[in-house]
C-alpha cells in the first residue's frame, strides 16, 4: 500500500471515529439524567472488558515494572478524563465539553515535561499561547459568566493528555488489545467504589439499558477506529482532522438541546483549531 492510500484511510478512520464518539457523548449526556456518572463508567468499562477478554485469551505475558507503571498512568489518565468529561456534560453544552476535551494536544507538552523533564521547544510556545487564548474565550471566566464546570471539562483534556502520552509509550511494548483491556479493567475497578461511596446502586433502570448499551458499543467502536487512524496516518494528520468532532457535537447540541455557541465560543474554537494545526505542522517538519 502507498503512503498516500494509508493516509487517506487514516483520515476516513478519524472522521468515522469523531462521528461515533459524538454519538457516545449524546447518549452519555442523555442517560446521565437517570444514572450517576460512576455507574455509567462502570458499565461501559465492564462491557468493553467482556468484548476484549476473548481477544486476549492465551496472550497474557509478564511485564517489566516500567510497563506496569505506564499501564497505571495510562489507565488513571483515561479514567479521570472520561469521568471529568461526563461530569462536565451534565452542566455545560455538549459542544463546549467536547471542545475542552479536545484540547488534550495542548496539554501533551506539559505532561511530557512533568513525566520526562523534557523542556518545551521554543517553536511550540506560539501555538500553545494561541490555543490557551482560545480556551480562555470558551471558558470566558468573567464574574457574570464563569462556570466552574468549564474547568472540569478542561481537566478531562489533562487526563486525556496523560492517556495519549502513556499510550505512545506502551505501543512499542504491548498490543492495542492489552492496552485497552487493562485500561477498561482499571476503570471498572475505580468506578465501582466511587459509585458505592456516593450511595449509588449499580442496578440500571430498565429504560436506561439501551442508552448504556449505545454508549458502550460506540465507545468500543470509536476507540478501535482511533487506534486504526493512528496506525494508518501520522499524528500530524489525525490530530487536526479529529476536530471535525466539534462540528458533529455542535450539530447534535443544536438539534437536540437547542444550544447555539456564542461568538466567544466560536472564536475560541477557531483559535484552538489553528493552534493544533500549527503544532501538527511543527511535528511533521520535525519528523
Amino acid at each position: 500500500m502507498s503512503d498516500v492510500y494509508l493516509v487517506k484511510k487514516g483520515i476516513y478512520a478519524t472522521v468515522a471515529y469523531a462521528f461515533i464518539m459524538s454519538i457516545t457523548a449524546v447518549a452519555a449526556k442523555q442517560v446521565q439524567t437517570q444514572i450517576a456518572v460512576p455507574v455509567l463508567v462502570f458499565w461501559q468499562s465492564l462491557f468493553c472488558v467482556l468484548v476484549l477478554l476473548p481477544q486476549m485469551w492465551g496472550k497474557w505475558e509478564r511485564r517489566p515494572l516500567h510497563v506496569v507503571k505506564a499501564h497505571f498512568l495510562r489507565s488513571l489518565g483515561g479514567f479521570s478524563g472520561f469521568l471529568f468529561y461526563y461530569w462536565a456534560l451534565n452542566h455545560i453544552p455538549l459542544v463546549e465539553a467536547s471542545l475542552l476535551r479536545s484540547c488534550a494536544p495542548l496539554c501533551v507538552p506539559f505532561v511530557v515535561l512533568a513525566m520526562h523533564r523534557v523542556m518545551i521547544p521554543k517553536a511550540r510556545w506560539l501555538p500553545l499561547f494561541i490555543g490557551f487564548i482560545g480556551v480562555a474565550l470558551v471558558i470566558n471566566p468573567t464574574p457574570d459568566h464563569f462556570n466552574p464546570w468549564h474547568i472540569i471539562g478542561f481537566l478531562s483534556a489533562v487526563g486525556l493528555a496523560f492517556s495519549m502520552v502513556t499510550t505512545r509509550l506502551l505501543s512499542s511494548h504491548v498490543s492495542g488489545q492489552e492496552n485497552m483491556i487493562v485500561y477498561f479493567g482499571f476503570s471498572a475497578l475505580l468506578s465501582l467504589p466511587l459509585a458505592l461511596v456516593q450511595g449509588e446502586s449499580l442496578a440500571l433502570p430498565a429504560d436506561t439499558w439501551l442508552w448504556v448499551l449505545l454508549v458502550s458499543v460506540t465507545l468500543y467502536v470509536g476507540m478501535f477506529l482511533y487506534t486504526k487512524a493512528y496506525t494508518y496516518a501520522p499524528a500530524s494528520v489525525v490530530s487536526p482532522v479529529s476536530y471535525i468532532g466539534i462540528v458533529f457535537a455542535g450539530f447534535w447540541g443544536w438539534a437536540i438541546w437547542g444550544h447555539v455557541p456564542d461568538w466567544l465560543a466560536i472564536s475560541g474554537t477557531m483559535l484552538i483549531f489553528v493552534s493544533i494545526l500549527l503544532s501538527a505542522r511543527l511535528s511533521k517538519k520535525k519528523a
